[in-house]
């Protein structure tokens, strides 16, 4: 997301009336967070597993609804979708919600209505949220605006690889490597007090003190079914390794290196870990 747009999602906040701004469905029955593997592909939203019903999570305008038996000349879609726009050219869009509430006559919701989930069926209390820029026409992590969750615990780096195609160096600070360029491969969590392991926010790499890597899940944009970060990268070509998000490639010159990691979660708990390692010709 350019700095531009993160300003005005700032001002957004601070201009708006904070109390508004609420979760869809209670925190304790998220299940997925934005670009979490789903399904086996990253998923550019919030899941929502066990809930009874949603809400929106602004003051909205109503200006799409789907319901698959209205629409049945489209593609199969899991559930009934309603779109509500908010300031600032926001949009929040919410899934698997009962038929009913979608056809419901209202051209405007607000913080106190309710969004029913469906009374049967296999996906019954299992719903999808997300955020979406219509500006910049691109799907927002959500937890940007929602209001923050009481998390005091900060990522877990667990593992940092490094690949230069023929062969893989698991970083440590006894590690002694050849002359070249690496591919960057980090594994980490954000412990939640609830206990259920989350994806971080924002990944970096230092050396010597001087940034060289960073990935932020902030925003996607969505084009020819395919998912892509604002720089143009491919979100698959960053999650196709299980468990390890890609940060990009690394040159090394010979002498000593410093090599400094930084995971931070969306309400800024960091955690880092630097590696003094040996680079020989």
């Amino acid at each position: 997301m350019t700095n531009k747009r993160i300003l005005q999602l700032i001002l957004l906040i601070l201009c708006s009336q904070i109390s508004a701004l609420q979760w869809p469905v209670s925190v304790e029955y998220l299940e997925s967070c934005f670009l979490e593997d789903y399904n086996g592909e990253p998923f550019p939203g919030l899941i929502f597993s066990g809930y009874d019903s949603m809400r929106p999570f602004d003051f909205g305008e109503t200006i799409f609804r789907f319901t698959p038996g209205d629409y049945s000349a489209l593609p199969p879609v899991e559930g009934s979708m309603l779109v509500l726009e908010h300031e600032n050219g926001f949009q929040s869009i919410y899934t698997h919600i009962s038929e009913e509430e979608t056809r419901a006559d209202r051209t405007r919701l607000s913080e106190g209505e309710y969004l029913k989930s469906p009374e049967d069926g296999p996906r019954e209390g299992h719903s999808s949220f997300y955020i979406r820029d219509a500006l910049q026409n691109q799907l927002v992590n959500p937890l940007i605006l929602l209001p923050g969750m009481d998390d005091f615990y900060p990522p877990v780096i667990e593992s940092v690889i490094l690949s230069d195609q023929e062969r893989e160096y698991i970083l440590n600070n006894d590690l002694i490597l050849p002359v070249g360029r690496y591919q960057v491969y980090i594994k980490g969590w954000d412990i939640h007090e609830a206990g259920r392991n989350r994806s971080p926010y924002e990944f970096s790499m230092y050396n010597l003190g001087t940034l060289q890597l960073k990935r932020v899940l902030d925003a996607v944009i969505q084009k020819d079914n395919d998912l892509y970060f604002q720089d143009g990268v491919a979100v698959s070509s960053v999650f196709f390794r299980q468990g390890y998000l890609f940060l990009g490639d690394i040159s090394l010159t010979s002498g000593q290196a410093k090599l400094e990691v930084v995971m931070s979660d969306a309400q800024g708990n960091e955690d880092s870990t630097e590696y003094t390692i040996q680079v020989i010709r």
